[in-house]
């Protein structure tokens, strides 16, 4: 079953990658226990972007404007205790830009007013005694 699972898997991801919907719903309706994995992956992943926006929401408050990718390291260390390297981060700052959750300006990144709402969230959930 191992075998047959991980090929139903790849395919899966191959159909979610292209972003067919009709593919998709299918597959999912065909093996419903590939809903578990992508929500699952889905939670990590949002959980990511998330805490990335938290941090870039940190910094432009404390250097009054864009944040650099160096700020935002510092910040996931210090004030969430999250250790990513530079090629993880960049990967999230890729997804949260194409979400239009941030911009990208010459001197690093901002958070848009989608994004600030999130950061806002993160924050008031995570750090209720949390100073800003």
């Amino acid at each position: 079953m191992g075998k047959k699972k991980k090929k139903i898997r790849e395919e899966f991801e191959a159909i979610f990658r292209s972003g067919d919907e009709s593919k998709i719903k299918k597959m999912l309706a065909k093996h419903p226990w590939l809903l578990d994995e992508v929500s699952g992956k889905m939670d990590k992943t949002m959980l990511e972007q998330r805490e990335i926006i938290a941090a870039i929401g940190v910094m432009e408050d404390e250097l009054g404007g864009p944040v650099k990718i160096d700020d935002i390291i510092l910040s996931l260390n210090v004030d969430f205790n999250i250790h990513k390297t530079d090629a993880e981060i960049k990967k999230i700052l890729n997804e949260v830009e194409n979400l239009g959750l941030i911009t990208q300006e010459s001197s690093g990144w901002i958070l848009t007013s989608e994004g600030g709402q999130i950061c806002d969230e993160v924050l008031n959930r995570n750090f209720k005694d949390f100073e800003l």
